[in-house]
């Protein structure tokens, strides 16, 4: 129900068509917004592996093609990953294909999941209140991050998991089952959320949904685990190991969730972005599987929030701050109070989305050093053009999403096979070595082994095989 308020008095569009508008500028400033500053990133060679994994992997599946990645060393990339939503990709490669498609696409699908988000608010709150959370949610460090580190299969899960939050809200059940298969299509990690969803349904009296969707999520699993990814692979999946410890010491688990601190801090800053609100609504216990997957795994990348992985969980906590703003305005008898509390509480999460944990990455599309671009970035793109599109390459990985549309491409380390050129820079991030020094021996192993300099310049630098 949403809670009332004084239309003569609102700031806000009091139609339908005008709060269509509204939203749908919100939508499209965050893809801009997103979109822009992964463009820009890309360009100044500050992309990475991931990107040159999925454009190698689309550009493969836009030809028809199995999604291979050399990069990963996996001849279908499904055996590593289950992810056959990026097929959906593969139509826009006929039309522009590039990282940059990749990229604006991404920005897209971000900010579209604002809207599931905003019907749900939509549904408890003014149109204020509702608008104001949504800004909330694009701000969120997580789809920021997401936006801000190359390109990703969970681009997918924010409007996934939005529509299976409104489509339960609303007992849109068809809908509910189509955001659960979109789900269950984005990678196999996200499936254990649907176990979870079932189990809740059936506590909260849904029995007949809940328990369809935990039987059909369940059987999922041990089929995307058990066959589809070792079958497309390697024979096996290749992340058991993750959670060995987990497995195998049950009784640490505990322990495990909340050690070291950095766990800690990553919780709070699921739901401090929202001024804690989302504490407020059982929807909080939707989190309950991302803990468990990130911080039961032994890999640390997993633990912090400079990746992309906090971007699937985004519509809860912002779903579940509404909810319980609505549950605690509806304890306020006065509906002046009531009316001054929601608008205030909703604006504090604006503030608090858009400074925390700190460092976003759009606020850099507002200072004008983050626009120039240095002539080592020029000439990367001279670099790039001296290498032929039909011939094999290993890349420094800053430099491989800018080559990636070929069937043999290896990242530059001291285990990468031969190849028809190397490319790399030591102005850019010298990733996976350590040190720009380090990068410079790599490059003389491979001129003690027979490469020759065809093109050299600010600090670019270009080896052909003596074999070609």
């Amino acid at each position: 129900m949403i809670i009332p308020t004084e239309a003569s008095r609102s700031p806000w569009p009091t139609n339908i068509r005008d709060q269509r508008f509204v939203l749908a500028c919100l939508v499209a400033a965050f893809a801009a917004g997103y979109g822009a500053f992964g463009l820009i990133r890309h360009w100044r060679f500050e992309s990475s592996f991931d990107l040159a994994i999925f454009d190698q992997a689309v550009w493969h599946l836009s030809r028809f093609e199995a999604p291979a990645s050399s990069i990963r060393g996996y001849s279908n990339l499904l055996g590593d990953h289950f992810s056959p939503i990026l097929v959906l990709l593969a139509p826009l490669y006929w039309i522009a294909a590039g990282p940059e498609t990749l990229i604006v696409a991404q920005s897209i699908l971000l900010a579209l999941s604002i809207v599931p988000v905003h019907a749900f608010a939509r549904r408890r709150l003014p149109i204020g209140a509702a608008l104001t959370l949504s800004a909330s949610y694009g701000f969120f460090w997580g789809m920021q991050r997401a936006a801000a580190f190359d390109v990703h299969e969970v681009a997918f899960a924010p409007l996934a998991v939005g529509g299976l939050i409104l489509a339960m809200d609303c007992r849109r059940w068809g809908w509910f089952a189509a955001a659960a298969v979109a789900l269950a299509l984005t990678k196999e990690d996200l499936v254990p959320l649907l176990v979870f969803v079932a189990l809740y349904l059936i506590v909260r009296g849904e029995s007949r949904a809940g328990t369809l969707l935990l039987a059909s999520s369940a059987a999922a699993f041990v089929l995307i685990v058990g066959v589809a990814i070792p079958s497309a692979g390697t024979g096996v999946y290749g992340y058991r190991s993750t959670y060995a410890d987990a497995l195998e010491h049950p009784w640490r688990i505990p322990i495990a969730l909340v050690t070291p601190k950095v766990k800690l801090l990553t919780m709070l800053l699921w739901v401090a972005p929202f001024a804690l609100l989302p504490l407020a609504s059982p929807l909080c216990t939707w989190l309950a599987p991302f803990a468990a997957e990130r911080f039961l795994s032994s890999s640390p990348l997993h633990w912090g929030t400079i990746f992309h992985y906090s971007a699937p969980l985004a519509p809860i906590v912002a779903a579940a701050a509404a909810d319980g703003l609505a549950r605690i305005a509806r304890r306020i008898d006065s509906p002046v109070a009531r009316r001054r509390g929601i608008a205030v509480l909703a604006g504090v999460t604006v503030l608090f989305s858009a400074i925390l944990p700190g460092h976003q990455p759009i606020v850099q599309l507002l200072s004008p050093e983050f626009y120039e671009s240095a002539i080592v970035n020029r000439t990367g793109y001279d670099a790039v053009a001296a290498i032929p599109r039909e011939a094999s390459v290993v890349a420094q990985a800053a430099v491989a999403p800018h080559l990636a549309h070929r069937d043999d491409i290896h990242i530059l380390d001291s285990a990468a096979p031969d190849a028809d050129y190397v490319i790399a820079a030591t102005g850019l991030s010298p990733w996976p070595a350590t040190t720009a020094g380090g990068l410079t021996e790599l490059l003389r192993a491979r001129q003690e082994r027979g490469y020759n300099v065809v093109f050299h310049r600010d600090d670019w630098v270009v080896l052909r095989s003596n074999e070609r």
